[in-house]
């Protein structure tokens, strides 16, 4: 009877566990639909002075956007499909000394209301010479006038950056494209040759991979000066999943110490998240979802410096981690819901 009385325990035991588990997956599910919840996502009463019509800066709230990467559906028009409506900004990288802007796919992104973010690597071949040294020493002002002129011709203003993520490219960390001032000279050069043709069409950002590493003084060494940008972006990534045995962390804790050392440094420049994306978890489907929504409440509640963000469309099938906002139908209504929100839909 004493075992029978244990079993029955038991049993009772197990039926209790499975309801209480039943219960927190409804409610759970609950959460999901109901979004952010208490958490506003409309416009702040007061926003930051950062409002600069001439480079894009919003008066209030932050642009959204993402990649556009013409392989395996990640094309823009595919993610605005899947959300119902446009998003404000598109990322466009153009590699090498032929590089053309504003074919006519960008034409049709822009004339419809996206801002184009360009990022252009003007050469990857070190063979002559680092990249950096050539084109600060003139080599490719043919091509960097040609530039300025398929961008005035458009008729938009753009966000123009030379190499983005330039840290592991530098001497500094083992690269093979120059020195820390190999890139400020780079830059000061290009600007200098480009601004005259280009003006207030284009807008020029520095954009660092700014991974949480501590120390900050090789960026600094990058930093071509205030008096020729117009904004600054970084890159915070959750790596889990992607790089080895890297920890899930959340968006704030990745973009938090670059945020920082920004605002301390450079507080008056507006700042954009360039590219950003983390992978599903495989032990918790809500777990993107939620690290989506909190990027968001994070922009708004901790960070206003940033009035730009911009995912990077990813997926599995392109050599890497899957990284797509739309990899889960959660994670693809949390992102639908920024889209929707009154700060990420600035006028």
């Amino acid at each position: 009877m004493r075992t029978l009385r244990i079993i029955g325990a038991l049993l009772v035991l197990l039926l209790v566990a499975a309801t209480a588990a039943w219960l927190l997956r409804d409610d759970s599910a609950g959460q999901l639909d109901a979004g952010f919840g208490e958490r506003d996502l409309s416009a702040p009463v007061e926003c930051a002075d950062l409002s600069r019509s001439d480079t894009l800066v919003p008066a209030c709230g932050a642009w959204l956007g993402s990649t556009d990467r013409r392989v395996d559906t990640l094309d823009l028009s595919v993610q605005e499909q899947i959300l119902g409506e446009n998003l404000d900004m598109v990322r466009l990288y153009v590699v090498g000394p032929d590089a053309t802007f504003f074919p006519e796919n960008h034409h049709l992104l822009a004339d419809d209301g996206r801002i184009l973010v360009y990022s252009w690597k003007v050469s990857t071949d070190n063979s002559a010479g680092p990249v950096w040294r050539r084109v600060a020493d003139g080599e490719f002002d043919d091509q960097l006038r040609r530039a300025a002129n398929e961008i005035v011709a458009s008729g938009h203003t753009v966000l123009f950056s030379l190499h983005h993520e330039p840290e592991d490219d530098s001497e500094t960390l083992g690269g093979a494209y120059g020195t820390d001032a190999d890139y400020r000279a780079m830059l000061r050069h290009a600007h200098s040759v480009m601004e005259p043709i280009g003006g207030e069409q284009l807008v020029w950002f520095v954009n660092y991979m700014g991974h949480s590493f501590g120390s900050f003084d090789q960026v600094e060494a990058m930093y071509p000066g205030d008096d020729i940008l117009d904004w600054v972006s970084w890159n915070p990534y959750n790596w889990f999943g992607c790089n080895g045995n890297a920890p899930w962390k959340g968006f704030a804790e990745q973009a938090r110490p670059f945020y920082s050392w920004v605002r301390e440094n450079h507080p008056d420049m507006p700042l954009m998240i360039g590219e950003t994306a983390t992978n599903e978890h495989p032990d918790d489907p809500t777990a993107k979802a939620e690290w989506i929504r909190d990027m968001g409440w994070t922009l708004r509640s901790e960070m206003p410096q940033i009035r730009a963000v911009l995912w990077f469309q990813q997926s599995s099938n392109s050599g890497f981690c899957d990284r797509r906002w739309d990899s889960s139908a959660a994670s693809a209504v949390a992102f639908g819901e920024l889209a929707a929100s009154e700060y990420f839909s600035p006028s």
